[in-house]
């Protein structure tokens, strides 16, 4: 904008010691060559201010129209020209030799002989390399071809003419977003190497296409690449500074990396563009509990409940701040309000199982465990809330085979193994002291059946 309102300026400045328009045209001209389209508008609206019948300056317009893909607007400057001096009517015709080709090369393509509508294209090129509108055609062709990184291609040189070319933005858009669309689907596959193929190419023919960007800062975090994600998500920002989605990724990015600081500030950022992201509330309340604030924590996941109040994630992490400060009836109940709205967490199940045990509610803890090991029978966690609860409702034999299931998680092989040691323990005492019971009683048995001549007097007469 600075720029346009100095040009502007020069321009008002030349026309008060300059008024010759055929200067003025070749000044234009020259503007024209460096593709400074802007100034060379200016300049040729001087020139014909300074003579209105100047006839090249209308010339210098048609090629200006040209230049923006524009050939209505080049055809009706040329007329103008034409109806003044008759000297260019060679241009006009090759305006209308343009339109020409461009037909031809429509109804090629119509006919599926997509070579003979590139040629006509070509054609054009060779006498106006600078028209745009020529490669978006091409691009066009390209992609009824299906030929979408060929489209992109020449959809991406008519903007190089013409950076405000609307078609070719639209059109470059639509088949950046198909490369986007394949990278995504490759990448759900689990092909990453393709995937992160299809990115690049999105990036290489639209570098401000920060979405491409943001996908390859996901796939770059995924496998552990956690500072060429970082890169790739600054680079999304710096395209879109508002695109708060990667303000919160970039963030979650920081926090993996145990930098909870930077953290914080992208999390408190992607809220001040969207007052309402749930996750990146749940996220930086995250945050304070690891860094046990746990008032600061409870009012933010309190926040995100307002915002949303089935978040179940929320409810999880507000459950976690209850239980670090041994809360455990309130605990129990964000823990339950999680379940409700997310059947399917494992480990809110987990934890509502861990928080009822606390409370000895164990017949409902037992329930918890159990939903939480049909969702995943391999997490130790489920198994162990599961024999804790019938540990302590007197089930000792059935506790101790759900103590071995969570021995084989060897993230709770060291619970679990305490367990089932001391259960050991006590039930090998619990058969000795049974035993030695049962020896007394049989002793006492036999002592009662036996003649006592220790002590027996014989009667003398």
């Amino acid at each position: 904008m600075i720029y346009k309102i100095l040009v502007l300026l020069l321009i008002i400045q030349h026309s008060v010691y300059a008024q010759d328009p055929e200067q003025l045209l070749n000044e234009a001209n020259e503007k024209m060559s460096i593709g400074d389209l802007f100034t060379a508008d200016s300049l040729l609206k001087e020139s014909l201010k300074a003579d209105p019948s100047f006839a090249p300056a209308h010339i210098g317009f048609s090629e200006l129209w040209l230049r923006k893909g524009d050939l209505n607007k080049a055809n009706a400057s040329a007329t103008k020209a034409v109806q003044m001096d008759e000297e260019f009517r060679s241009w006009w015709n090759g305006l209308n030799d343009i339109r020409n080709k461009i037909q031809n090369g429509k109804r090629n393509v119509q006919q599926g002989q997509f070579d003979a509508a590139m040629t006509e294209y070509e054609s054009i090129l060779e006498k106006h390399p600078y028209f745009p509108e020529a490669h978006f055609y091409m691009g066009l062709t390209k992609f009824r071809q299906k030929d979408i990184e060929g489209a992109a291609y020449y959809f991406s040189e008519a903007l190089k003419l013409y950076p405000d070319h609307t078609k070719a933005r639209k059109g470059l858009n639509n088949v950046t977003k198909q490369l986007l669309n394949n990278g995504n689907k490759a990448y759900k596959r689990g092909d990453l190497d393709k995937a992160t193929d299809f990115y690049k190419k999105a990036t290489k023919y639209d570098e401000t296409f920060y979405l491409a960007f943001y996908q390859l800062g996901v796939l770059e975090k995924k496998i552990g690449n956690s500072e060429d994600a970082i890169s790739y998500f600054n680079k999304a920002i710096s395209i879109k500074p508002d695109f708060h989605k990667a303000w919160f990724t970039l963030g979650t990015s920081y926090e993996v990396d145990n930098n909870l600081d930077s953290a914080i500030v992208k999390y408190e950022k992607a809220i001040e563009l969207n007052p309402g992201y749930t996750k990146a509330y749940s996220n930086l309340g995250n945050i304070h509990l690891i860094r046990k604030d746990y008032d600061i924590a409870r009012d933010i996941l309190l926040t995100a409940i307002q915002i949303d109040p089935e978040y179940a994630d929320a409810y999880l992490r507000l459950g976690v701040v209850f239980s670090e400060q041994e809360l455990f009836e309130e605990a129990s109940e964000q823990f339950k309000k999680s379940t409700e709205y997310d059947l399917k967490n494992h480990d809110a199940w987990f934890r509502y199982a861990s928080s009822l045990n606390a409370i000895d509610n164990f017949s409902e803890a037992s329930i918890a465990a159990q939903k939480c090991i049909d969702l995943k029978s391999n997490f130790g966690g489920g198994w162990y809330e599961k024999g804790v609860a019938e540990m302590k409702s007197g089930k000792k034999t059935r506790a101790l085979k759900y103590f071995e299931e969570a021995n084989k998680d060897r993230d709770w092989r060291k619970l679990a193994q305490r367990k089932t040691n001391k259960d050991e323990q006590i039930k090998l005492l619990e058969k000795q002291l049974e035993e030695a019971k049962m020896k007394n009683e049989k002793l006492l048995e036999e002592n009662k059946t036996k003649p006592n001549t220790k002590f027996s007097n014989p009667i003398k007469n």
